[in-house]
């Protein structure tokens, strides 16, 4: 009986996997530009992690982590998004000293949730995400998602948009929540039955939900907008010009919530074209709260993150255009039962001074070596055949304009070094 991968995993072949570096490495170098600094974080936490700064009432601690006990009964979890576990490694190394640091972090990895599989999600899943921790200025909030847009633009997401809201905060939030769930407390029996269990537990998903009814239901409820204290007000028209200064379109919904429970001001999202109706590819937020929260000092932050799987959707072919992973540098072909030794050996020389070498195990005839050579993509081809060999010679042929010169074996790093045109 064959095995076959878990339901809502998916393994990454070699076909696909230059579209993943391709965003794997311009999501480092544009980083870079905005001196943000990579983390790498532990694939699980200890479950508290999630349930302190996720929110207990939310679906991914109720219904969709994966937690276990290990052998010593330590309660872990595999991590179902980034934040959470780049707030924990931020205050267990005190990244925040000297009082006042400001701390720019981006991740790259596997996350896990069990949820519904679908076009462009899946249980275990990629994230690119990046955290500011340290400062509360609107003028952050922009850079933050100046940061984000520039990514995408620059992998080719296809027609990003960026949608704004702000959640206010502890001061305003609460009369907002109590508004909606007084809008909603005749309505409850047009929602969905997951809206019905939201409306006890967080009401404020309900305006999240993808569902036509649910829509419909909450199309005339109560937005935070009304809400809004002085300080909440202020702070979103400061991000707003701010965002104008960066030349960033951006469409207000005040709708949007977000599904975890530490934002807080500031909550943005980003839909591209190419993925159905749910076209979400990257959300974030402002999380003030959340270092304090969980046992760290008063330091406010935002952050965002990308799902890597939806993003080369959204991408499509074109992710793996100006990458050929596959590609060697030099094809090797060899003729004869000496020749083919010694190819091995002239290959394993050439690798050692950094080429990429293709040399093949079976020996075919010429024109088939030579044809394989050819749509390899490789610039050039090493020709060793019996003749050559005794005479310690190799046919070195550019690929591109069909010259070829005779060199001894003993130019081999020459070769290696600066190939001929």
């Amino acid at each position: 009986m064959v095995i076959k991968a878990v339901k809502g995993v998916k393994d990454i072949l070699p076909k696909d996997i230059g579209k993943w570096r391709r965003v794997e490495d311009s999501a480092r170098e544009v980083f870079g530009r905005y001196d943000y600094r990579e983390i790498v974080l532990p694939i699980f936490e200890k479950s508290e992690v999630f349930v302190k700064s996720v929110g207990e009432t939310t679906d991914i601690v109720q219904k969709e982590m994966y937690s276990f006990l290990d052998k010593g009964g330590d309660a872990l979890t595999l991590r179902p998004e980034g934040t959470a576990s780049c707030v924990r490694a931020y205050i267990e190394h005190s990244m925040y000293h000297p009082k006042g640091t400001v701390t720019p972090l981006f991740y790259i990895g596997p996350m896990f949730r069990r949820e519904r599989p679908q076009a462009g999600r899946f249980r275990q899943f990629h994230q690119i995400g990046a955290e500011l921790f340290g400062t509360d200025d609107p003028a952050a909030d922009a850079e933050v998602m100046h940061l984000l847009m520039t990514f995408l633009k620059t992998v080719g997401a296809r027609k990003p948009k960026l949608l704004l809201n702000s959640l206010g905060d502890d001061k305003c939030r609460p009369a907002f929540r109590q508004s909606l769930v007084d809008f909603l407390a005749n309505r409850k029996e047009s929602l969905c039955p997951l809206c019905k269990e939201r409306y006890e537990t967080n009401p404020l998903r309900v305006l999240d939900c993808k569902s036509e009814t649910c829509a419909e239901t909450v199309r005339s409820a109560p937005t935070i907008d009304s809400f809004w204290c002085d300080d909440c007000a202020d702070h979103f028209q400061k991000v707003r010009k701010a965002l104008y200064g960066l030349n960033i379109e951006y469409e207000i919904n005040h709708r949007m919530v977000r599904g975890l429970d530490y934002y807080s001001r500031t909550v943005f999202e980003v839909t591209a074209s190419g993925l159905g109706a749910k076209d979400a590819v990257a959300a974030g937020g402002r999380y003030d709260a959340l270092v304090k929260k969980s046992g760290g000092p008063d330091v406010p932050a935002i952050g965002w993150a990308v799902g890597m799987e939806r993003l080369i959707e959204s991408i499509g072919d074109s992710a793996g255009e100006k990458t050929n992973d596959t590609a060697p540098d030099i094809c090797i072909v060899h003729l004869g039962e000496r020749a083919h030794g010694e190819a091995f050996r002239v290959a394993g020389l050439l690798r050692e001074q950094g080429r990429k070498v293709l040399c093949p195990y079976r020996q075919t005839s010429m024109k088939k070596q030579m044809g394989r050579a050819d749509k390899s993509g490789a610039k050039l081809a090493v020709i060793i055949g019996e003749e050559e060999f005794n005479k310690k010679t190799m046919l070195v042929k550019n690929l591109s304009t069909s010259t070829q010169k005779e060199h001894p074996i003993g130019d081999i790093r020459k070769i290696a070094a600066e190939p001929p045109a």
